[in-house]
């Protein structure tokens, strides 16, 4: 276990706030390529091979455009999780230096 443990909020605020642009940059894409997805749905036809192309795609690629959202909306989170947790341990950090400081009183 480390003896030492240190937090730069700042910067973690900026990284934070740099993830959570890519998570929202990410989620546009995701909204974007949906779009073209669904205007060239079907696309494949509906003979025999076309049939075979969906029955063999359809629902992994359903599968796969929810995994998408579900990585740009984890990124988003996991930056506002970031913040809520610096919060919290510099509010712990300034709690515990306040209860020091009236021990040595």
């Amino acid at each position: 276990m480390a003896e030492k443990f240190f937090l730069d909020p700042a910067a973690l605020a900026r990284e934070t706030q740099a993830l959570r642009g890519t998570g929202r940059r990410l989620s546009v894409a995701v909204e974007k390529l949906n779009a073209v997805l669904d205007r060239h749905d079907g696309c494949w036809g509906k003979d025999d091979i076309g049939e075979a192309f969906e029955k063999n795609y359809a629902a992994s690629a359903r599968e796969t455009r929810g995994y998408n959202k579900d990585a740009a909306d984890g990124i988003v989170q996991v930056s506002d999780d970031l913040d809520k947790d610096s919060e919290l341990f510099q509010s712990v950090d300034e709690d515990n230096a306040e209860r020091i400081d009236r021990s040595q009183q």
